[in-house]
């Protein structure tokens, strides 16, 4: 509550709190990939809505493809598309995960013509509005090759960059470009990390001092994922999954588990919204959708007003994922009062907090081992899975049978206007 009382003091507040009286800070914000697709898109996404409310000017540089909209969706804000599949960028727009909800062009298929013409057509575009926007900070997203190109080209702007944890995973995978990436990223002024781990990962992937790299966490869109406070039937529970559909999010598990509950079939659904790119993969998971004895439902990919819907009538949110960043998924789901079923990833422990963390409103499954990030050891999956039928038939036992006690939690420090609050205070102690 107090979070929310001083953000909406500050979207008043007079020129007297920015340097030289000024009203605003002008800030460009870039990434690879389309803006509003993806978990890094919508983090972005929200972080430019929560500064627009702190009165900031902002532009937005990103990668779409030539059939997308030109509107970005963000209100007020200057959006300058870069176009994949044009004659000057002839491929798929780039994705940070092998795995994209769209037709997508992976790092590891990138020659070095399609780099030249990946970097030409950035630069245009960034010199462009550099030239008209002439911002005072610039925030990329993910530590890749995009956001080493924007510090090698701005010598003089100060370059911010969040890193989203699949681009260490790319890091680690493949070797494009490697000692550039590295090179030019430990030159950034300043590095958000989402929790600890990961700021500890960025420091000893990139030699880079401790002091460069901030934890400054998630956040969530609390205009539209509200508890509506809903009257479910809890004759049939309702199990939700949102995010890409592919193997490295643990579905295949999750339909395993689920076929093996022992219920009549008309008591449990999955629901399983978003899209995946892998189509061999996709297919895998559409097929053991079908053959499970209770009803999976593919949603395909929901605007967030149709998501928020979905959570408000779903008892179990799940996330069997194998890899993630800092899942913001999970905030919306707790935010809207559905239960929570993940895998105990890097980073979600320490960002809810005891008072969540002991609420009962969210349960963590230990990961198996990986052989390579986001696959897991197939040895252990047979542990993994138990640990998962057991978590997962103990909530839908509990709601069948009406021992199930509904929880509340506090989520108003967990917002983008939060999360936006935190990214200023670090700029302007540190930049302006």
């Amino acid at each position: 509550m107090f979070v929310r009382l001083l953000e909406s003091f500050l979207s008043n507040v007079t020129t007297t709190l920015y340097k030289g009286g000024d009203l605003e800070l002008r800030i460009l914000h870039i990434i690879a990939q389309k803006p509003n697709s993806t978990g890094s898109g919508i983090y972005m996404s929200g972080v430019i809505s929560g500064l627009k409310r702190l009165g900031h000017d902002q532009s937005v540089i990103a990668g779409i493809d030539v059939n997308d909209s030109l509107d970005c969706s963000l209100e007020g804000i200057s959006f300058y598309p870069v176009i994949y599949n044009t004659d000057k960028l002839d491929f798929n727009v780039l994705g940070m995960s092998d795995s994209m909800p769209y037709e997508s062009t992976r790092y590891r298929d990138l020659d070095g013509d399609m780099i030249k013409k990946f970097k030409e057509a950035f630069k245009e575009k960034i010199e462009l509005v550099i030239k008209k926007f002439n911002p005072d900070v610039v925030i990329c997203h993910h530590l890749y090759l995009l956001t080493a190109f924007v510090r090698e080209l701005l010598e003089d702007k100060k370059v911010l960059a969040v890193c989203h944890g699949t681009c260490l995973r790319q890091l680690k995978t493949i070797n494009l470009e490697r000692d550039y990436i590295k090179s030019n990223i430990r030159n950034l002024d300043l590095i958000f990390a989402l929790h600890d781990e990961q700021k500890k990962e960025i420091i000893r992937e990139f030699k880079i001092e401790d002091d460069k790299v901030v934890v400054i966490g998630s956040g969530y869109n609390d205009k539209i994922f509200t508890n509506k406070k809903y009257t479910l039937d809890n004759n049939k529970v309702d199990i939700t999954f949102a995010g890409k559909i592919c193997l490295s999010k643990g579905l295949e598990s999750l339909i395993r588990v689920l076929a093996r509950l022992k219920y009549p079939k008309e008591s449990i659904r999955l629901n399983l919204a978003g899209t995946g790119s892998d189509k061999p993969s996709f297919d895998k998971i559409k097929r053991l959708g079908k053959e499970c004895p209770f009803e999976v439902n593919f949603l395909g990919r929901l605007n967030q007003v149709d998501l928020a819907e979905v959570f408000n009538k779903s008892h179990i949110f799940i996330l069997p994922s194998f890899y993630e960043g800092l899942p913001v998924v999970i905030l919306e789901a707790l935010a809207c009062g559905t239960d929570v079923i993940t895998t105990d990833i890097n980073g979600v422990r320490q960002w809810m907090g005891d008072e969540i963390n002991n609420s009962g409103k969210i349960e963590y499954i230990k990961l198996p081992n990986m052989k390579s990030e986001g696959v897991p050891v197939e040895e252990e999956l047979p542990r993994f899975e138990n640990d998962l039928y057991d978590m997962l038939n103990k909530k839908v036992d509990s709601i069948l049978n009406g021992s199930y006690y509904y929880k509340e939690v506090d989520m108003s420090d967990k917002t983008w206007d939060g999360l936006s609050f935190r990214i200023y205070n670090y700029i302007n102690r540190n930049f302006i």
